[in-house]
């Protein structure tokens, strides 16, 4: 999934009614790590900023403003995105072969 969008195109999202029960484990996944994210930046122990971050991968497809921030960084750091598009590529590859 790309999640960079020119200016006049709109991100996509996934409306309630076209939902199945994978994308509640997923938002319901997201909102736990979220919140282990906000705690992580409080407390010592955890690491906030990757949870956070997993959050926001995992919200991503079901939020406009995540989409946006997730484009703007994919225009400042393209390399870390072409490595994350490569390994998302070779788990896809793997996982359709073991199907």
């Amino acid at each position: 999934m790309s999640y960079s969008t020119s200016d006049d195109e709109e991100p996509r999202v996934i409306r309630w009614a076209e939902m199945t029960w994978t994308d509640y484990v997923r938002i319901g996944a997201g909102l736990l790590f979220f919140l282990l994210g906000i705690a992580g930046l409080v407390l010592p122990i955890l690491q906030g900023v990757l949870f956070l971050i997993v959050s926001a991968i995992l919200l991503a497809p079901y939020s406009r403003w995540v989409q946006k921030q997730l484009a703007r960084l994919e225009k400042r750091f393209p390399s870390i995105f072409q490595r994350a598009r490569g390994i998302a590529r070779r788990w896809r590859g793997n996982r359709s072969a073991d199907e």
